[in-house]
């Protein structure tokens, strides 16, 4: 038997777990007589389960307060910066106004995730954790430490310079500006529009072909060309 979850099909154990995870009653009568004696899934678990999307969807009953609990993450680097953006006032009018957006990087210890199938230890992991512009939700994007410093060095950027002392040069504006991806060349790019989930990337010159595959973008052109966003 099998319980859907966000479209997502779990085996029967997993998905009442998961369930009790998201709700704080039986969100079906057929669980009624079960469900006190369910127990949540933790994080840990949750990292051990091998499908990509189904981690993704366990991740999202757990919700960020409680994840944050569990894996008691390490700030690495946390920065406000100011941005402008286009608002709908009042009375229906487009204006402008500056708001600050506040970022961290954030470190969870490979020993949360448990061990791998080979008995060893797992890698510690990261994430960016940031507010909503328009509201009071908070997210975080799991990013890769190691693509993020080979995108912002220049020279020396190799996964082979990256280790203990180089994580450090690594901040929070890298990371955020690492989630997002484009196949407009780096010094190609007019400005960056962003709303949601939807980025729009102006290129200088149109008529230059695009890149044969997507490239993350680097704090310099996170910090000089991102025009809007809401």
């Amino acid at each position: 038997m099998k319980i859907v979850i966000e479209n997502t099909k779990f085996d029967f154990n997993v998905g009442c777990r998961l369930l009790k995870l998201k709700h704080e009653h039986s969100p079906y009568e057929q669980l009624n007589e079960i469900w006190n004696d369910i127990q949540p899934m933790s994080f840990g678990e949750i990292a051990q389960i091998e499908n990509i999307e189904e981690r993704r969807v366990a991740i999202l009953c757990l919700g960020l307060e409680r994840l944050s609990e569990q894996v008691k993450p390490k700030v690495l680097s946390k920065e406000t910066i100011e941005k402008v953006s286009n608002f709908i006032d009042s009375n229906g009018n487009l204006v402008k106004e500056k708001y600050n957006d506040t970022y961290e990087l954030c470190e969870v210890k490979g020993e949360v995730f448990g061990s791998s199938k080979w008995g060893r230890t797992m890698e510690d992991s990261h994430f960016v954790r940031f507010k909503d512009t328009s509201t009071d939700r908070r997210y975080m994007i799991w990013v890769d430490l190691k693509s993020v410093f080979e995108t912002n060095r220049t020279k020396g950027g190799s996964y082979w310079y990256f280790n203990s002392e180089t994580k450090k040069e690594i901040n929070a504006i890298q990371c955020i500006a690492w989630t997002i991806q484009t196949n407009v060349a780096e010094g190609n790019i007019k400005e960056i529009l962003r709303q949601g989930d939807c980025v729009f990337v102006k290129p200088i010159d149109s008529s230059k072909p695009l890149l044969k595959e997507a490239r993350h973008l680097t704090e310099k052109e996170y910090r000089k060309l991102l025009k809007a966003e809401s």
